[in-house]
């Protein structure tokens, strides 16, 4: 209870001596943060769990009933579950449904990506606004008091500074976060449609057998 207490007084203390521009930083923070946590949460459902050896097996085999009850989760499911759909229509029918697929994973992953990448951007910007307001803060005591007094001085330096700390501190992890997390995306999408590709080439060759 202390040491709650005491973080949010140190809080608090922070925000008053940075000015009004650390609010609008602190929050767009969390709110980024909240964002690329949901994101990524959001990609691990799609990714699913591994595929085991009998599960590799059946891809081998083009056995598609068993890797439909095998596999619970994930945007290999989602691509099986279209082919399983339009096989009936022919390889062509197939392919279309697939790319349907893709497509609408590729916008459910990417959502909010560009939001959080303006987050990040945007961070600094307020930092640099706080600085600005700082230095207009400490030239306003300048010239109401002059130089005599170097505490009053500190005020809008104090500001300008830690301002311009906390909108880099908010950016720089959130834009390491974010280049991580759209990494893993493009090679889980390359990873499964290759494999996707590769399994409707078997299907439909047993097939034309």
């Amino acid at each position: 209870m202390i040491t709650e207490i005491t973080v949010f007084e140190t809080t608090l203390q922070i925000l008053s001596r940075g000015g009004w521009v650390l609010i609008p930083i602190f929050l767009l923070g969390w709110f980024a943060w909240f964002l690329l946590t949901e994101r990524y949460f959001f990609y691990k459902t799609l990714k699913g769990k591994a595929i085991q050896k009998k599960e590799l097996l059946a891809l081998d085999n083009g056995d598609l009933n068993y890797l439909l009850s095998s596999l619970k989760e994930g945007y290999f499911l989602k691509l099986l579950q279209a082919i399983k759909q339009y096989e009936p229509n022919g390889k062509k029918a197939v392919h279309y449904a697939m790319e349907a697929v893709q497509h609408d994973v590729h916008l459910s992953l990417s959502k909010s990506l560009k939001t959080i990448s303006m987050c990040a951007s945007l961070a600094p910007m307020l930092g640099l606004l706080g600085t600005v307001s700082g230095m207009v803060h400490t030239f306003e005591v300048i010239q109401l008091f002059g130089f005599g007094n170097p505490v009053l001085l500190a005020d809008g330096i104090s500001e300008a500074l830690l301002t311009t700390q906390a909108g880099l501190l908010v950016a720089f992890p959130l834009m390491l976060a974010l280049n991580y997390l759209t990494e893993r995306i493009e090679r889980l999408e390359t990873k499964v449609w290759s494999q996707t590709l590769a399994f409707e080439s078997r299907l439909f060759s047993q097939e034309d057998l």
